[in-house]
């Protein structure tokens, strides 16, 4: 799924602005500076798990991001923490937008 994100972003971006962030307790695995946008993978089928939230919130403290999104095996949703929106959406949904 990571290789997925990955060859979507990096033709959108024609390689420009991505990166990998990872703290003490944390990573991401996605930072698109090109869009402002933190983006973690994840095979959540069902939920979420509390590592991968905590983590996007915590490297949005350090970049400001204007979104933070979580790509899903199927969870779609949202997601509010510390006054932050953090939308999840399926993979299919991810590489299909414009």
């Amino acid at each position: 799924m990571e290789n997925a994100v990955f060859l979507k972003l990096a033709r959108d971006n024609q390689l420009k602005g991505l990166y990998y962030i990872k703290g003490k307790d944390f990573e991401v695995d996605f930072y698109d500076e090109v869009n402002s946008r933190l983006i973690q993978v994840t095979r959540a089928s069902d939920k979420v798990d509390e590592r991968e939230i905590r983590g996007i919130v915590k490297a949005e403290s350090l970049v400001q991001a204007k979104e933070l999104l979580i790509v899903t095996y199927d969870v779609e949703g949202v997601e509010r923490r510390e006054g932050r929106e953090i939308r999840m959406i399926p993979i299919y949904k991810f590489l299909l937008m414009g």
